[in-house]
């Protein structure tokens, strides 16, 4: 896998790193649900369509496909 990949495209129970998130109005709400560069993720569903749920903290949140691809996220090897 490439050292940094879209968040859509990361295998289930996979730990990640944001790397960036690029543009768009919706930018500001990632940020207030803890989305945003150096973040920790695990990834807790992701079946290749429909949306992605993420692990954030202690939190599960729901990110639509469309918005996951512009997430980009380095997978944590440690």
């Amino acid at each position: 896998m490439p050292e940094t990949v879209s968040l859509d495209i990361v295998k289930e129970g996979s730990k990640v790193i944001v790397q960036e998130i690029q543009g768009g109005g919706w930018v500001r709400r990632l940020y207030q649900m803890g989305i945003l560069p150096g973040a920790y993720l695990e990834v807790i569903l992701n079946k290749g369509r429909g949306p992605v749920v993420i692990k954030v903290g202690d939190v599960e949140v729901s990110v639509g496909r469309g918005i996951a691809r512009r997430i980009l996220v380095k997978v944590d090897s440690t």
